[in-house]
């Protein structure tokens, strides 16, 4: 029996994937929430390792959002009449909101004297901020301003292999040659930054969606596929950014194994949700994962930012008068109480209408200068 995307009336719009982007702005929440360092990692039994194994492996969810782009990538690339279009939709997508909450990351660490911004000279800060602003480390080895920008770089480097894996098929006279090509430098990409395995996920999940549909009855407990995906993958021990261990390092001392695991995991979970297949994943459906999944973005965005500020206070303040747990308790909950709205007005204001705006701005100097089309 063939299953379709759940849908709502909004043509193409899947409500259940919606919802994931908010269970992974959470998960990187909850993560962040524990590495802030108000509280140490638990430590010195295995009750207490095991919660931080699981608690650090929150910072997963950072993967999770890649298999989304690489399910809904592919659903763009083929909704848009030319690859201009595309990449002017995904500069819309990305830059509306990642340019204000870099400027506001930026300000803080100049006015607060952070690294990497502190005790440098104007010069050296704008050469810093520019290759910020266009996505360069940690691709490019310099300093990252704002904590998250690593995965937005990850995000570029997939949309533009996805728009040049495009080109070649649709017209290139050496299709093949150049494919190949293609295909070994992604693979390479992959091999030396990990972490971006993930968006294979995702596209395997879009291609070969009706066969995962037709085995709808394996694709039951996701919950237990994400436990497995997140213990197995921090196994890896692909817990940083940078380019530390590659893959080239886990089939030399056996880690390959925990990755298989975790990449296996990744596609019962990642297509039990995008089909619907398990009433686990209905939850995701709801008003609450629904919000969040639409402020996803910006909330990834500005959270950190947030937190940074709520520390000040708190360190000094809460942490030696009441203790680790009402300091982390007030912590927790006072950041979100402050990223939710901070994360609304982003989205509403830069996600929505400045994105709309910089989408229209494309539209017309496409209609006066012609289609922007792959040729």
């Amino acid at each position: 029996m063939t299953m379709s995307l759940p849908t709502t009336k909004k043509k193409d719009f899947n409500a259940a994937l919606n919802g994931y982007r908010g269970l992974c702005a959470m998960l990187v929440f909850v993560f962040h929430v524990g590495s802030a360092g108000i509280l140490l990692w638990p430590s010195g039994n295995w009750v207490k390792d095991s919660i931080t194994y699981l608690w650090t492996s929150l910072t997963y969810g950072v993967e999770m959002f890649f298999m989304i782009s690489g399910f809904v990538i592919l659903a763009s690339l083929l909704r848009h009449r030319s690859i201009g279009g595309f990449l002017h939709d995904r500069v819309a997508r990305i830059f509306s909101a990642w340019v204000p909450a870099l400027c506001a990351v930026t300000l803080m660490c100049i006015v607060l004297q952070i690294p990497p911004l502190r005790g440098l000279n104007p010069i050296e800060a704008a050469a810093l901020f520019v290759g910020n602003l266009f996505l360069l480390p940690p691709i490019v080895r310099f300093p990252m301003i704002h904590q998250v920008s690593w995965s937005l770089s990850y995000e570029w480097v997939f949309y533009l292999t996805a728009a040049m894996g495009l080109f070649i098929y649709r017209k290139s006279q050496q299709r093949y040659a150049l494919l190949a090509l293609w295909l070994t430098l992604g693979a390479l990409f992959i091999m030396l930054f990990p972490r971006a395995l993930f968006f294979v996920t995702g596209v395997l999940v879009f291609k070969y969606r009706d066969w995962f549909a037709q085995r709808s009855q394996w694709l039951r407990f996701p919950l237990v596929s994400l436990l497995i995906f997140l213990v197995a993958w921090r196994a890896t021990g692909a817990f940083k950014a940078h380019m530390n261990d590659t893959i080239f390092d886990y089939i030399l001392d056996g880690r390959w194994i925990a990755l298989v695991i975790a990449f296996i995991a990744s596609l019962h979970m990642f297509a039990s949700v995008t089909l619907n297949a398990s009433r686990q994943a209905t939850v995701l459906c709801g008003r609450i994962f629904q919000f969040l999944g639409n402020i996803s973005y910006s909330f990834y965005l500005w959270h950190a930012l947030v937190m940074a500020f709520m520390k000040k206070f708190i360190t000094p303040l809460i942490l030696p008068e009441y203790g680790v747990a009402v300091a982390l308790t007030v912590f927790a909950v006072g950041s979100l109480a402050v990223s939710l709205p901070v994360s609304w007005i982003s989205w509403r204001l830069f996600e929505v209408k400045l994105a709309n705006v910089m989408r229209g701005a494309s539209t017309r100097r496409a209609e006066v200068g012609g289609t922007v089309r792959a040729a």
